[in-house]
Protein backbone atom coordinates (compact mmCIF):
# COMPACT_ATOMS: atom_id res chain seq x y z
CA UNK A 1 0.00 0.00 0.00
CA UNK A 2 2.79 2.41 0.80
CA UNK A 3 4.37 1.88 -2.63
CA UNK A 4 1.06 2.61 -4.34
CA UNK A 5 0.60 5.86 -2.40
CA UNK A 6 4.11 7.08 -3.29
CA UNK A 7 3.48 6.33 -6.98
CA UNK A 8 0.28 8.36 -6.98
CA UNK A 9 2.02 11.34 -5.37
CA UNK A 10 4.79 11.11 -7.92
CA UNK A 11 2.36 11.36 -10.84
CA UNK A 12 0.55 14.28 -9.25
CA UNK A 13 3.81 16.22 -8.87
CA UNK A 14 4.85 15.32 -12.41
CA UNK A 15 1.54 16.53 -13.84
CA UNK A 16 1.83 19.81 -11.95
CA UNK A 17 5.34 20.32 -13.28
CA UNK A 18 4.26 19.70 -16.86
CA UNK A 19 1.36 22.15 -16.48
CA UNK A 20 3.74 24.80 -15.09
CA UNK A 21 6.15 24.34 -17.99
CA UNK A 22 3.35 24.67 -20.52
CA UNK A 23 2.20 27.91 -18.93
CA UNK A 24 5.72 29.31 -18.88
CA UNK A 25 6.24 28.36 -22.53
CA UNK A 26 2.91 29.59 -23.86
CA UNK A 27 -0.12 30.87 -22.02
CA UNK A 28 1.80 32.93 -19.52
CA UNK A 29 4.16 34.59 -21.97
CA UNK A 30 1.59 36.89 -23.59
CA UNK A 31 3.52 36.91 -26.86
CA UNK A 32 1.57 36.68 -30.10
CA UNK A 33 2.55 33.61 -32.10
CA UNK A 34 1.40 33.31 -35.72
CA UNK A 35 1.69 30.55 -38.28
CA UNK A 36 1.70 30.91 -42.06
CA UNK A 37 1.15 27.80 -44.17
CA UNK A 38 2.18 28.17 -47.81
CA UNK A 39 0.94 25.69 -50.41
CA UNK A 40 0.81 25.46 -54.19
CA UNK A 41 3.17 26.97 -56.74
CA UNK A 42 3.59 30.62 -57.79
CA UNK A 43 1.94 30.85 -61.18
CA UNK A 44 2.46 34.52 -62.01
CA UNK A 45 4.66 37.49 -61.19
CA UNK A 46 3.46 40.19 -58.82
CA UNK A 47 3.70 41.07 -55.14
CA UNK A 48 2.74 39.11 -52.02
CA UNK A 49 1.88 40.75 -48.70
CA UNK A 50 2.49 39.26 -45.25
CA UNK A 51 2.80 40.64 -41.71
CA UNK A 52 2.98 44.21 -43.00
CA UNK A 53 5.75 43.41 -45.49
CA UNK A 54 5.75 42.96 -49.25
CA UNK A 55 7.86 40.70 -51.46
CA UNK A 56 8.29 40.73 -55.23
CA UNK A 57 7.57 37.67 -57.37
CA UNK A 58 9.51 37.83 -60.64
CA UNK A 59 8.85 35.95 -63.86
CA UNK A 60 12.48 34.78 -64.03
CA UNK A 61 16.00 35.91 -63.18
CA UNK A 62 16.18 38.05 -66.31
CA UNK A 63 13.20 40.10 -65.13
CA UNK A 64 14.70 40.80 -61.70
CA UNK A 65 16.01 44.40 -62.00
CA UNK A 66 18.38 43.98 -59.07
CA UNK A 67 20.14 40.93 -60.53
CA UNK A 68 22.97 40.00 -58.17
CA UNK A 69 23.33 43.41 -56.50
CA UNK A 70 24.70 43.36 -52.97
CA UNK A 71 21.60 44.67 -51.21
CA UNK A 72 18.96 42.78 -53.17
CA UNK A 73 15.66 42.50 -51.28
CA UNK A 74 14.43 38.96 -50.68
CA UNK A 75 12.28 37.78 -53.61
CA UNK A 76 11.39 34.62 -55.52
CA UNK A 77 10.39 33.50 -58.99
CA UNK A 78 7.40 32.03 -60.75
CA UNK A 79 7.46 28.28 -60.16
CA UNK A 80 8.53 28.49 -56.50
CA UNK A 81 6.64 26.03 -54.28
CA UNK A 82 5.26 26.50 -50.79
CA UNK A 83 8.40 25.25 -49.04
CA UNK A 84 10.67 27.64 -50.93
CA UNK A 85 8.36 30.60 -50.43
CA UNK A 86 8.07 29.95 -46.67
CA UNK A 87 11.85 29.91 -46.47
CA UNK A 88 11.99 33.23 -48.32
CA UNK A 89 9.49 34.74 -45.88
CA UNK A 90 11.62 33.46 -43.01
CA UNK A 91 14.74 35.01 -44.52
CA UNK A 92 13.05 38.38 -45.03
CA UNK A 93 11.66 38.50 -41.48
CA UNK A 94 15.04 37.60 -40.03
CA UNK A 95 16.75 40.24 -42.17
CA UNK A 96 14.21 42.93 -41.18
CA UNK A 97 14.97 42.24 -37.49
CA UNK A 98 12.19 44.39 -36.10
CA UNK A 99 8.88 43.24 -34.57
CA UNK A 100 8.79 39.55 -35.44
CA UNK A 101 11.22 36.68 -34.89
CA UNK A 102 11.17 33.27 -36.57
CA UNK A 103 10.36 30.30 -34.34
CA UNK A 104 10.49 27.59 -37.01
CA UNK A 105 10.18 27.03 -40.75
CA UNK A 106 9.67 23.56 -42.16
CA UNK A 107 7.81 22.01 -45.10
CA UNK A 108 6.05 25.23 -46.05
CA UNK A 109 4.94 26.09 -42.52
CA UNK A 110 6.44 29.24 -41.00
CA UNK A 111 5.90 30.09 -37.34
CA UNK A 112 6.79 33.52 -35.97
CA UNK A 113 6.23 35.37 -32.71
CA UNK A 114 6.52 38.98 -31.64
CA UNK A 115 9.79 39.81 -29.95
CA UNK A 116 8.23 41.87 -27.18
CA UNK A 117 4.78 41.11 -25.71
CA UNK A 118 2.19 43.73 -26.65
CA UNK A 119 4.01 44.99 -29.76
CA UNK A 120 1.59 43.48 -32.26
CA UNK A 121 -2.11 44.38 -31.94
CA UNK A 122 -3.15 43.75 -35.55
CA UNK A 123 -1.97 41.42 -38.31
CA UNK A 124 -2.59 42.56 -41.91
CA UNK A 125 -4.28 40.20 -44.35
CA UNK A 126 -2.13 37.76 -46.31
CA UNK A 127 -2.23 38.39 -50.05
CA UNK A 128 -0.63 36.15 -52.64
CA UNK A 129 -0.32 35.58 -56.39
CA UNK A 130 -2.18 33.06 -58.54
CA UNK A 131 -1.32 29.44 -57.82
CA UNK A 132 0.12 30.15 -54.38
CA UNK A 133 -1.98 30.01 -51.23
CA UNK A 134 -1.03 31.45 -47.85
CA UNK A 135 -3.14 30.65 -44.81
CA UNK A 136 -2.56 32.34 -41.47
CA UNK A 137 -3.44 31.13 -38.00
CA UNK A 138 -2.99 32.71 -34.57
CA UNK A 139 -1.42 30.10 -32.32
CA UNK A 140 -1.11 32.22 -29.23
CA UNK A 141 -2.03 35.65 -27.89
CA UNK A 142 -4.83 38.13 -28.47
CA UNK A 143 -4.58 39.99 -31.79
CA UNK A 144 -6.86 41.30 -34.55
CA UNK A 145 -6.37 39.70 -37.96
CA UNK A 146 -7.48 41.70 -40.98
CA UNK A 147 -9.49 39.99 -43.69
CA UNK A 148 -8.22 40.00 -47.27
CA UNK A 149 -9.24 42.92 -49.48
CA UNK A 150 -10.07 42.63 -53.14
CA UNK A 151 -9.73 44.82 -56.18
CA UNK A 152 -6.29 46.10 -55.19
CA UNK A 153 -7.65 48.31 -52.41
CA UNK A 154 -4.55 47.64 -50.36
CA UNK A 155 -2.27 49.41 -52.81
CA UNK A 156 -2.42 52.66 -50.85
CA UNK A 157 -2.98 53.62 -47.24
CA UNK A 158 -5.36 56.28 -45.99
CA UNK A 159 -3.49 59.58 -45.92
CA UNK A 160 -5.46 60.51 -42.79
CA UNK A 161 -4.15 57.48 -40.93
CA UNK A 162 -1.59 57.72 -38.16
CA UNK A 163 -1.64 59.23 -34.70
CA UNK A 164 -0.75 62.75 -35.77
CA UNK A 165 -3.01 65.54 -34.47
CA UNK A 166 -3.60 68.40 -36.87
CA UNK A 167 -1.44 71.52 -36.60
CA UNK A 168 1.07 69.99 -34.24
CA UNK A 169 3.79 72.30 -35.57
CA UNK A 170 6.57 69.71 -35.17
CA UNK A 171 10.11 70.96 -34.62
CA UNK A 172 12.13 67.73 -35.07
CA UNK A 173 11.00 65.95 -38.22
CA UNK A 174 12.07 62.56 -39.59
CA UNK A 175 11.63 62.47 -43.39
CA UNK A 176 11.65 58.69 -43.84
CA UNK A 177 9.16 58.15 -46.67
CA UNK A 178 10.81 58.61 -50.08
CA UNK A 179 8.90 61.70 -51.36
CA UNK A 180 8.64 63.31 -47.92
CA UNK A 181 11.82 65.41 -48.06
CA UNK A 182 10.70 67.14 -51.25
CA UNK A 183 7.26 67.82 -49.77
CA UNK A 184 8.70 69.27 -46.58
CA UNK A 185 10.91 71.61 -48.62
CA UNK A 186 7.85 72.85 -50.52
CA UNK A 187 6.03 73.33 -47.21
CA UNK A 188 8.86 75.52 -45.89
CA UNK A 189 10.16 73.34 -43.06
CA UNK A 190 13.38 71.84 -44.42
CA UNK A 191 15.24 73.42 -41.49
CA UNK A 192 13.29 71.18 -39.08
CA UNK A 193 14.37 67.86 -40.63
CA UNK A 194 16.72 66.00 -38.26
CA UNK A 195 17.05 62.71 -40.20
CA UNK A 196 16.13 61.51 -43.69
CA UNK A 197 16.20 58.46 -45.98
CA UNK A 198 19.12 57.26 -48.08
CA UNK A 199 16.90 57.03 -51.20
CA UNK A 200 16.42 60.80 -51.26
CA UNK A 201 19.91 61.41 -52.67
CA UNK A 202 21.11 58.01 -53.94
CA UNK A 203 20.22 58.78 -57.56
CA UNK A 204 19.41 62.49 -57.36
CA UNK A 205 22.42 64.82 -57.58
CA UNK A 206 20.03 67.70 -58.25
CA UNK A 207 18.54 67.20 -54.76
CA UNK A 208 21.94 67.99 -53.25
CA UNK A 209 22.25 71.02 -55.54
CA UNK A 210 18.76 72.44 -54.98
CA UNK A 211 17.81 71.53 -51.39
CA UNK A 212 19.77 73.66 -48.95
CA UNK A 213 20.41 71.18 -46.12
CA UNK A 214 19.94 67.69 -47.54
CA UNK A 215 23.68 66.96 -47.81
CA UNK A 216 24.15 67.74 -44.12
CA UNK A 217 21.12 65.92 -42.71
CA UNK A 218 21.92 62.43 -41.26
CA UNK A 219 20.36 59.55 -43.18
CA UNK A 220 18.90 56.12 -42.46
CA UNK A 221 20.12 53.30 -44.70
CA UNK A 222 18.06 50.71 -46.57
CA UNK A 223 14.66 52.26 -45.75
CA UNK A 224 12.99 50.49 -48.70
CA UNK A 225 13.38 47.22 -46.76
CA UNK A 226 12.76 48.40 -43.21
CA UNK A 227 13.57 51.28 -40.88
CA UNK A 228 15.94 50.71 -37.96
CA UNK A 229 13.67 51.91 -35.16
CA UNK A 230 16.38 52.20 -32.52
CA UNK A 231 18.54 54.33 -34.80
CA UNK A 232 15.56 56.48 -35.76
CA UNK A 233 14.81 57.20 -32.11
CA UNK A 234 18.36 58.47 -31.46
CA UNK A 235 17.36 61.60 -33.41
CA UNK A 236 14.47 62.29 -30.99
CA UNK A 237 11.85 63.11 -33.65
CA UNK A 238 8.49 64.56 -32.68
CA UNK A 239 7.01 63.75 -36.11
CA UNK A 240 7.85 60.93 -38.49
CA UNK A 241 6.66 60.92 -42.11
CA UNK A 242 6.82 57.18 -42.56
CA UNK A 243 6.24 54.34 -44.99
CA UNK A 244 2.79 52.67 -44.63
CA UNK A 245 4.06 49.68 -42.64
CA UNK A 246 1.87 48.54 -39.73
CA UNK A 247 4.73 47.12 -37.68
CA UNK A 248 6.75 50.32 -37.85
CA UNK A 249 3.64 52.38 -37.11
CA UNK A 250 3.02 50.25 -34.03
CA UNK A 251 6.53 50.95 -32.79
CA UNK A 252 6.00 54.69 -33.17
CA UNK A 253 2.68 54.48 -31.34
CA UNK A 254 4.28 52.59 -28.46
CA UNK A 255 7.00 55.28 -28.28
CA UNK A 256 4.39 58.05 -28.29
CA UNK A 257 5.78 59.64 -31.45
CA UNK A 258 3.42 61.25 -33.97
CA UNK A 259 3.60 59.88 -37.50
CA UNK A 260 1.91 60.09 -40.87
CA UNK A 261 2.28 57.20 -43.36
CA UNK A 262 2.79 57.95 -47.05
CA UNK A 263 0.40 56.79 -49.70
CA UNK A 264 0.77 55.40 -53.21
CA UNK A 265 -1.14 57.62 -55.61
CA UNK A 266 -4.06 56.00 -57.43
CA UNK A 267 -5.36 59.18 -59.09
CA UNK A 268 -3.78 62.43 -60.22
CA UNK A 269 -5.62 64.26 -57.43
CA UNK A 270 -3.75 62.21 -54.81
CA UNK A 271 -0.54 64.21 -55.33
CA UNK A 272 -1.79 67.64 -54.17
CA UNK A 273 -4.01 65.89 -51.61
CA UNK A 274 -1.05 64.21 -49.94
CA UNK A 275 0.86 67.49 -49.78
CA UNK A 276 -2.12 69.13 -48.08
CA UNK A 277 -2.36 66.23 -45.64
CA UNK A 278 1.28 66.80 -44.67
CA UNK A 279 0.67 70.54 -44.36
CA UNK A 280 -2.25 70.01 -41.99
CA UNK A 281 0.11 68.36 -39.50
CA UNK A 282 2.48 71.35 -39.53
CA UNK A 283 1.10 74.91 -39.46
CA UNK A 284 -1.01 77.48 -41.32
CA UNK A 285 1.92 78.69 -43.40
CA UNK A 286 2.44 75.13 -44.68
CA UNK A 287 -1.28 74.88 -45.49
CA UNK A 288 -1.10 78.09 -47.54
CA UNK A 289 1.93 76.76 -49.43
CA UNK A 290 0.05 73.54 -50.16
CA UNK A 291 -2.90 75.58 -51.47
CA UNK A 292 -0.60 77.50 -53.82
CA UNK A 293 0.87 74.25 -55.14
CA UNK A 294 -2.60 72.74 -55.53
CA UNK A 295 -3.80 75.75 -57.54
CA UNK A 296 -0.76 75.59 -59.83
CA UNK A 297 -1.21 71.83 -60.26
CA UNK A 298 -4.90 72.23 -61.11
CA UNK A 299 -4.27 75.09 -63.56
CA UNK A 300 -1.55 73.23 -65.45
CA UNK A 301 -3.56 70.02 -65.57
CA UNK A 302 -6.60 71.86 -66.90
CA UNK A 303 -4.42 73.57 -69.53
CA UNK A 304 -3.12 70.22 -70.80
CA UNK A 305 -6.51 68.51 -70.72
CA UNK A 306 -8.21 71.37 -72.56
CA UNK A 307 -6.08 70.31 -75.52
CA UNK A 308 -5.87 66.54 -75.17
CA UNK A 309 -9.60 66.14 -74.51
CA UNK A 310 -10.21 67.50 -78.01
CA UNK A 311 -7.94 64.94 -79.70
CA UNK A 312 -9.78 62.07 -81.37
CA UNK A 313 -9.15 58.67 -79.81
CA UNK A 314 -7.86 57.37 -83.13
CA UNK A 315 -5.12 60.02 -83.00
CA UNK A 316 -3.91 59.09 -79.51
CA UNK A 317 -0.81 56.85 -79.43
CA UNK A 318 -0.45 53.72 -77.32
CA UNK A 319 1.91 54.31 -74.40
CA UNK A 320 3.81 51.90 -72.16
CA UNK A 321 5.37 53.16 -68.92
CA UNK A 322 8.24 51.07 -67.55
CA UNK A 323 9.64 51.29 -64.06
CA UNK A 324 13.00 49.81 -62.99
CA UNK A 325 13.28 47.55 -66.05
CA UNK A 326 11.62 46.88 -69.39
CA UNK A 327 9.08 44.35 -68.12
CA UNK A 328 7.98 46.23 -64.98
CA UNK A 329 4.97 48.50 -65.36
CA UNK A 330 1.98 50.15 -63.66
CA UNK A 331 -1.64 48.98 -63.53
CA UNK A 332 -5.10 50.23 -62.67
CA UNK A 333 -4.30 50.92 -59.00
CA UNK A 334 -1.61 53.43 -59.94
CA UNK A 335 -2.14 56.96 -61.23
CA UNK A 336 0.16 56.38 -64.23
CA UNK A 337 -2.73 55.35 -66.54
CA UNK A 338 -4.38 58.69 -65.71
CA UNK A 339 -1.10 60.56 -66.28
CA UNK A 340 -0.89 59.03 -69.75
CA UNK A 341 -4.56 59.70 -70.49
CA UNK A 342 -4.25 63.35 -69.41
CA UNK A 343 -1.21 63.73 -71.69
CA UNK A 344 -3.21 62.48 -74.65
CA UNK A 345 -2.12 58.85 -74.78
CA UNK A 346 -3.70 55.43 -74.35
CA UNK A 347 -2.14 53.48 -71.50
CA UNK A 348 -1.69 49.88 -72.66
CA UNK A 349 -1.50 48.56 -69.07
CA UNK A 350 -4.57 50.41 -67.78
CA UNK A 351 -6.60 47.22 -67.35
CA UNK A 352 -4.01 45.35 -65.30
CA UNK A 353 -5.35 44.50 -61.84
CA UNK A 354 -2.21 45.84 -60.21
CA UNK A 355 -0.57 48.92 -58.78
CA UNK A 356 3.01 50.10 -59.07
CA UNK A 357 5.98 48.20 -60.49
CA UNK A 358 4.16 45.06 -61.62
CA UNK A 359 5.92 42.38 -63.65
CA UNK A 360 4.64 41.40 -67.11
CA UNK A 361 6.09 38.99 -69.64
CA UNK A 362 7.73 39.63 -73.00
CA UNK A 363 4.76 38.28 -74.95
CA UNK A 364 2.39 40.73 -73.27
CA UNK A 365 4.55 43.72 -74.18
CA UNK A 366 4.84 42.58 -77.78
CA UNK A 367 1.07 42.08 -77.96
CA UNK A 368 0.47 45.61 -76.70
CA UNK A 369 3.00 46.94 -79.24
CA UNK A 370 3.14 50.50 -77.82
CA UNK A 371 3.94 53.51 -79.97
CA UNK A 372 5.82 55.20 -77.12
CA UNK A 373 7.76 53.87 -74.14
CA UNK A 374 8.70 55.91 -71.07
CA UNK A 375 11.17 54.58 -68.50
CA UNK A 376 11.54 55.74 -64.89
CA UNK A 377 12.97 54.48 -61.60
CA UNK A 378 16.17 53.26 -63.23
CA UNK A 379 19.01 52.68 -60.77
CA UNK A 380 16.77 51.77 -57.85
CA UNK A 381 18.17 48.93 -55.70
CA UNK A 382 21.45 49.16 -57.66
CA UNK A 383 19.68 48.10 -60.85
CA UNK A 384 20.28 49.45 -64.34
CA UNK A 385 19.86 53.16 -64.92
CA UNK A 386 16.95 54.41 -67.03
CA UNK A 387 19.46 55.19 -69.79
CA UNK A 388 20.80 51.63 -69.67
CA UNK A 389 17.27 50.20 -69.82
CA UNK A 390 16.45 52.46 -72.75
CA UNK A 391 19.63 51.60 -74.64
CA UNK A 392 19.09 47.89 -74.03
CA UNK A 393 15.59 48.12 -75.46
CA UNK A 394 16.72 50.03 -78.54
CA UNK A 395 19.64 47.70 -79.26
CA UNK A 396 18.16 44.31 -78.37
CA UNK A 397 17.05 42.17 -81.30
CA UNK A 398 13.98 40.92 -79.43
CA UNK A 399 12.37 44.37 -79.27
CA UNK A 400 13.04 45.56 -82.82
CA UNK A 401 9.46 44.83 -83.94
CA UNK A 402 7.92 47.19 -81.37
CA UNK A 403 6.56 50.37 -82.93
CA UNK A 404 8.24 52.48 -80.23
CA UNK A 405 11.62 50.95 -80.99
CA UNK A 406 11.21 51.23 -84.76
CA UNK A 407 10.44 54.94 -84.39
CA UNK A 408 13.04 55.55 -81.65
CA UNK A 409 10.21 56.71 -79.38
CA UNK A 410 11.73 55.30 -76.16
CA UNK A 411 12.36 57.96 -73.51
CA UNK A 412 14.03 58.06 -70.12
CA UNK A 413 11.86 60.27 -67.88
CA UNK A 414 13.61 63.28 -66.27
CA UNK A 415 13.98 63.28 -62.51
CA UNK A 416 15.68 66.37 -61.11
CA UNK A 417 15.36 66.34 -57.31
CA UNK A 418 13.22 63.18 -57.23
CA UNK A 419 11.28 60.78 -59.45
CA UNK A 420 8.82 62.66 -61.63
CA UNK A 421 6.27 59.84 -61.38
CA UNK A 422 6.24 59.79 -57.55
CA UNK A 423 6.78 63.26 -56.15
CA UNK A 424 5.45 66.75 -56.67
CA UNK A 425 7.04 67.10 -60.13
CA UNK A 426 4.35 64.76 -61.47
CA UNK A 427 2.61 67.68 -63.17
CA UNK A 428 5.85 68.33 -65.06
CA UNK A 429 5.67 64.72 -66.22
CA UNK A 430 2.16 65.27 -67.60
CA UNK A 431 3.30 68.35 -69.52
CA UNK A 432 6.55 66.74 -70.74
CA UNK A 433 4.72 63.65 -71.94
CA UNK A 434 1.99 65.70 -73.67
CA UNK A 435 4.59 67.66 -75.62
CA UNK A 436 6.32 64.46 -76.77
CA UNK A 437 3.08 62.71 -77.73
CA UNK A 438 1.55 65.73 -79.49
CA UNK A 439 4.33 68.13 -80.50
CA UNK A 440 2.17 70.16 -82.88
CA UNK A 441 -0.65 70.72 -80.41
CA UNK A 442 1.87 71.77 -77.73
CA UNK A 443 4.31 73.67 -79.90
CA UNK A 444 3.98 76.71 -77.61
CA UNK A 445 4.61 74.76 -74.41
CA UNK A 446 8.16 75.63 -73.31
CA UNK A 447 9.31 72.92 -70.90
CA UNK A 448 12.52 74.77 -70.02
CA UNK A 449 10.45 77.69 -68.76
CA UNK A 450 8.04 75.37 -66.96
CA UNK A 451 10.89 73.63 -65.11
CA UNK A 452 12.43 77.00 -64.23
CA UNK A 453 9.13 78.31 -62.88
CA UNK A 454 8.50 75.16 -60.83
CA UNK A 455 11.93 75.12 -59.19
CA UNK A 456 11.94 78.80 -58.29
CA UNK A 457 8.33 78.85 -57.10
CA UNK A 458 8.27 75.68 -55.02
CA UNK A 459 11.91 74.92 -54.17
CA UNK A 460 13.08 78.55 -53.96
CA UNK A 461 15.88 77.73 -56.39
CA UNK A 462 16.24 79.84 -59.55
CA UNK A 463 17.49 77.59 -62.35
CA UNK A 464 19.22 78.96 -65.41
CA UNK A 465 17.82 77.88 -68.78
CA UNK A 466 20.88 75.67 -69.18
CA UNK A 467 20.25 73.95 -65.85
CA UNK A 468 16.59 73.38 -66.69
CA UNK A 469 17.61 71.78 -69.97
CA UNK A 470 20.10 69.57 -68.13
CA UNK A 471 17.27 68.29 -65.92
CA UNK A 472 15.12 67.57 -68.97
CA UNK A 473 18.07 65.71 -70.51
CA UNK A 474 18.65 63.70 -67.31
CA UNK A 475 22.05 65.28 -66.90
CA UNK A 476 23.59 66.07 -63.53
CA UNK A 477 24.37 69.59 -62.27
Amino acid sequence: MKKAVLSKKYYIVLAAAVFLLLCLAGCGSGQVRYQITVTGTAGESGVISYLGYEMNVYEDEASNPCGDCAYQPVSFYVGADGTEVAEKLSEAITRADDVWEVVSCEDGVLTVQEKEPGTVSEIPALESVAGLEMEGKVLQGSVTVQSAQTGGADQSSDAGAGNSPEMEDPQRIAAVYGPSYEMLVVLGVEDRIVVRADVQTDDFPWAEEVFKRISDVPLLDNVHTSVNFEELMTYDPDMVYSFPRPNEEKQLEEAGVSYLPGESAETLEDTPHQLMTYAQTINEDAVERAREYGQYYSDRLEMIRSVTDQIDESEKPKVYYAGMDILTTYGAYSDLPEVIEAAGGICVSADLEAGSRTQIDYEQLMTWNPDYVFIDHGGINDGESAEEVRDEMLSSDQYQELSAVKNHAVYAVPSGVFYWDMGLQKILLVMHMAKLLHPEEFADLDMVQEVQYFYETFYDYPLSAEQAQQILNREGP
